[in-house]
């Protein structure tokens, strides 16, 4: 009796004590509990996974007894919220209509018959086996030849989210893997933010100009990327901030580079190369008349009675001022 008397009465005195903090907490016009309640809220109506759910409810917890203002909560804070952002569990319908992609390949390009070729194929073995991502395509060319143009088209045809994601000058591990979230200013990888853009857990990731990597004392972010672009290990990659296993198998992962001298070979073992080498004169004539200058004249609001240009002027400035390989 003496026992659950003193049980009691230690209840009552915890539930006094938190009344009270909830008054001098409105009094000071600190809404630490409020924002607390609302991140159990919104961790209860997410539906995440077992393990994710787990490990939020443990660190709101941890914040609920954190002094609010302290620097320990403001670090809390900023990681429930990044990892509340993480679209787990939701996915976009990805359409496998194979007549419906080389449709929409033919309309945005001119040429590119292997790479349309291979495409179609990664959508017909997707359509066959039932696997949503896995392949790792690299698209390998000169400057203005249509490797980022062609990626949006690609998801498109996929119906799957696009994102871009510049690796052009990136030299430090933690751009890909994210800082530890105790540093101050810390923040996930690149890969878990363009998660949280595009809002699905299985985009098509263009991963632009993966030869410009660079690495130094800050680490190696080529070998980072290694367990990304792993169909195997990727299933439970591990960011540095998160600190849970993130799904991108279901991703699909585009890469660009203008030459493979600087990529790792490990990288290139990862990926399969496709080259797109340099349009010959039909075809910037064609990709001229077709998409360049329609786009030109819309641009600047001209239609095609106030100007036409006659394609032996579009032959001269193929032949004597288009100094590179593509259209730019």
């Amino acid at each position: 009796h003496k026992k659950v008397r003193a049980k009691l009465d230690e209840n009552q005195r915890d539930f006094y004590l938190r009344e009270q903090i909830k008054v001098i907490q409105g009094e000071l016009g600190d809404d630490g509990q409020s924002e607390v309640d609302e991140f159990f809220d919104r961790i209860e109506s997410a539906n995440l996974p077992k393990e994710v759910e787990e490990k939020l409810l443990k660190e709101t917890n941890r914040l609920s007894r954190t002094p609010y203002g302290s620097a320990e909560s403001t670090v809390l804070h900023n990681y429930l919220d990044e990892c509340l952002d993480i679209p787990f569990g939701k996915y976009s319908d990805t359409v496998c209509d194979i007549a419906a992609a080389e449709k929409i390949l033919e309309r945005d390009h001119y040429g590119m018959e292997d790479v349309k070729e291979r495409i179609l194929e990664f959508l017909a073995s997707t359509q066959f086996s039932g696997k949503k991502g896995g392949q790792i395509l690299c698209l390998v060319g000169p400057p203005g030849v249509g490797k980022t143009s062609i990626a949006s088209s690609i998801a498109e045809a996929l119906g799957r989210k696009y994102i871009r994601v510049s690796l052009g000058g990136v030299r430090d591990e933690s751009d890909i893997r994210g800082h530890r979230k105790t540093y101050v200013g810390a923040m996930p990888g690149r890969i878990v933010a363009a998660l949280q853009k595009v809002g699905t857990m299985n985009p098509l990731i263009l991963l632009d100009e993966i030869d410009k990597l660079t690495c130094d004392t800050h680490g190696d972010p080529s070998s980072a990327l290694l367990e990304v672009l792993d169909s195997e290990q990727n299933k439970t990659f591990r960011d540095h901030f998160v600190e849970m296993n993130i799904d991108l198998s279901e991703c699909v992962f585009i890469a660009t580079a203008n030459t493979l001298e600087t990529v790792s070979r490990p990288l290139i073992d990862r990926m399969e190369i496709i080259e797109l080498a340099t349009y010959t004169r039909t075809e910037k004539l064609n990709i001229a008349k077709n998409h360049l200058i329609p786009k030109q004249l819309s641009a600047h609001g001209i239609d095609k009675k106030q100007l036409s240009i006659a394609p032996s002027a579009i032959t001269e400035i193929i032949d004597f001022y288009t100094a590179e390989a593509g259209v730019r």
